[in-house]
């Protein structure tokens, strides 16, 4: 049985399928179809259900991993997840001895463990940027606890990054995210977000981030580029309000000196907010002109968080400004939904939203770049050594 219709059929009460989230709504009967009480929905023996999913993704990924390439997880071990809201979990660790040689990780998965997949908000790695002698504490505790080591702090270089929803990432053939080498410090850290609306106790979690790497370098180093808004309170939405919107910019004087002067290809995307945000996009200005939108989610669910190939690399030259902002000024709210009870936020992003007396949780755009030609930038997020 198969059902077709137009992406867009000009109707205005038609739901137009887009580049971003669809919900789709799926119920059906006991059959048989040819009569009529086997195509009714209603009755006793219907199986109903909602899946969101991209109707419009790229599925032309190659998939291809090296014969020579290994496995390297990052867990968390036994997190006795405390009975409240939100929980930060920081995991300090420290990298293999083949590390020391430098590989390109070339995908990356989470690896939620099983019954707590509701549990698991997001995760990130990140690799502490200090002297490749310096010892870090293999700090395992609460991300804002008082007590946490203060040289964990540079634990902040964003390797890979993982939220609801999302699947396996995979680099394109021609680029690796760079990790280990001589003047690599060998510790990383994994951060986990634990969401418990209803404060249950007694969750126990060893959920993290699988890394593949590989000793075979491709010919371009890749990175993680963020762009949005700052976890400050400052992006509390006023009470009352219909709906509300935050720009986050990403400025010239911000890309001219954290870009190279042969810019930097992107080639996928992860949009991301806390439990408000409902639309996101991606704009992309170049010297006063504006160029296609990077990404774009109408729909957008806190739920279903995939970083998304592009069907094409953008490139994003120093005098670029990407933004996360809205294309018209009557973009309907994305922060709207009160439940959102707590004020962190993620680092980057732009979202609107309605009533809230509570600050609103914010979300990010996770960028995965790299440079063509190898070239070496650090700064406005960029990372990138030459192969």
């Amino acid at each position: 049985f198969a059902f077709r219709r137009l992406f867009d059929t000009c109707d205005p009460h038609d739901y137009v399928i887009e580049e971003g989230t669809t919900h789709v709504v799926w119920a059906t009967g006991d059959g048989p179809l040819f009569k009529v009480d086997g195509v009714s929905v209603l009755g006793e023996g219907t199986r109903r259900g909602m899946q969101r999913a991209q109707l419009l993704k790229n599925v032309h990924v190659d998939d291809h991993v090296p014969a020579d390439a290994w496995a390297l997880d990052v867990r968390a071990a036994r997190v006795q997840v405390p009975a409240v809201d939100t929980t930060y979990w920081c995991h300090v660790t420290k990298v293999p001895r083949q590390l020391t040689r430098k590989h390109h990780v070339v995908k990356y998965e989470a690896m939620v463990q099983r019954g707590n997949e509701g549990l698991v908000h997001h995760m990130e790695v990140f690799h502490c940027e200090a002297a490749v002698a310096e010892y870090m504490p293999l700090y395992r505790g609460p991300c804002f606890a008082t007590d946490r080591p203060d040289s964990t702090r540079v634990c902040k270089r964003v390797l890979a990054a993982w939220a609801m929803g999302a699947k396996p990432f995979i680099y394109p053939k021609e680029a690796g995210l760079p990790i280990g080498g001589a003047d690599f410090n060998p510790y990383i850290m994994l951060e986990v977000h634990y969401n418990n609306p209803e404060n249950k106790s007694g969750w126990v979690d060893s959920s993290g981030i699988r890394l593949t790497v590989s000793p075979t370098l491709r010919p371009n180093d890749g990175g993680v580029m963020e762009l949005g808004l700052e976890y400050t309170d400052k992006m509390a939405i006023p009470p009352g309000q219909p709906r509300f919107q935050l720009t986050g910019f990403c400025i010239a004087e911000c890309t001219e000196s954290g870009v190279p002067a042969g810019g930097v290809l992107v080639f996928g995307s992860q949009l991301h907010t806390h439990l408000t945000g409902v639309r996101v996009v991606t704009r992309h200005v170049r010297a006063g002109r504006e160029l296609p939108e990077l990404n774009r989610d109408d729909h957008y669910s806190t739920h279903f968080q995939e970083i998304r190939r592009l069907k094409r690399p953008v490139q994003i030259l120093p005098v670029g400004l990407p933004m996360t902002a809205p294309p018209h000024p009557h973009l309907p709210g994305l922060c709207n939904d009160p439940r959102e009870r707590h004020a962190r936020i993620a680092p980057a992003a732009r979202w609107v939203g309605q009533p809230a007396t509570q600050p609103c949780g914010t979300g990010g755009l996770y960028v995965d770049v790299w440079v063509h030609p190898p070239l070496f930038g650090r700064r406005a997020g960029v990372y990138s050594n030459p192969a």
